[in-house]
């Protein structure tokens, strides 16, 4: 079978403004299956903060990153569209999308919901195995603080929440969750990397498990639901700051004019027929 490695060629440029994508990009060249990729490695991007809000994406650079064609990645741009993580303004270019800010209240609402509700049920089973395996957890997330591991320690966020639902009796019901927190994980991603907001973090996951621990219902859904809702603390400081991540509150977000103008200085200058000699 024909296979390709493609590696990724990074953009200059550091958070919060840095599009380079991570080291670990490669595509496997199977026609069914590339735009899937690109669109894997790019929501994923997007989603962690490589490429941020707003920032132009162009045929020519993701060609260039991939070394695929054109059609694969418009394929994965189309998607990425679907899902409101990509705007695509005809004559101007395709940009990562704004954080819609209806989506993040809407996925915060879901997720406080469910989660309080898993550990409402996961005080029933707990037992001193699940206890040792939920500080294991906040171990580990400690460890990756230290280490400064962002990314590593999200995927251990999700691991420990995951783990609630496991205990509770209802794992498939996290995907529920995982699968409607797009935009909210955005933010989430930016509250690490900028705020820096791991150490306080840590201290409402160690409040949550005292509780499963101690079989305290009232004290551990009440650290979860404090814990859910510190997005929105997230969001204003976030909002408050010099940052141009979140969509206008009328739900039709515009590019920025300046991102618009570098897109135009990209293409090639039309000449008018009345010009030519």
């Amino acid at each position: 079978m024909d296979r390709r490695t493609a590696r990724d060629r990074g953009r200059q440029g550091g958070r919060p403004n840095s599009s380079a994508p991570a080291e670990s990009d490669a595509i496997l060249v199977r026609r069914n299956t590339i735009a899937e990729q690109i669109h894997a490695l790019l929501r994923r991007d997007i989603i962690c903060g490589r490429l941020s809000p707003r920032a132009g994406l162009t045929d020519q650079e993701l060609v260039q990153r991939f070394r695929v064609s054109r059609t694969p990645i418009r394929e994965a741009m189309i998607k990425l569209a679907d899902e409101g993580l990509v705007e695509i303004f005809p004559q101007y270019g395709s940009f990562v999308a704004p954080i819609k800010l209806a989506e993040v209240l809407d996925s915060q609402f879901v997720r406080e919901t469910l989660e309080c509700a898993a550990v409402e049920k996961a005080i029933a089973q707990m037992d001193s195995r699940q206890a040792d395996d939920l500080k294991a957890h906040l171990d580990r997330q400690r460890a990756l603080q230290r280490s400064g591991d962002e990314e590593g320690f999200i995927r251990a966020d999700e691991a420990m929440h995951a783990r609630i639902f496991s205990i509770a009796g209802h794992p498939t019901a996290w995907q529920f969750v995982a699968g409607a927190k797009a935009q909210m994980d955005r933010v989430r991603y930016l509250a690490m990397t900028i705020l820096h907001k791991q150490p306080s973090v840590i201290a409402q996951h160690a409040l949550i498990i005292d509780g499963l621990c101690a079989r305290d219902r009232e004290g551990a859904v009440a650290a979860m639901r404090t814990h859910t809702r510190g997005i929105l603390k997230t969001i204003e400081i976030l909002k408050d700051g010099k940052y141009d991540y979140f969509a206008e509150e009328d739900g039709h977000p515009q590019p920025r004019r300046e991102a618009l103008d570098q897109e135009a200085r990209k293409r090639p200058r039309k000449v008018q027929a009345d010009n030519l000699p």
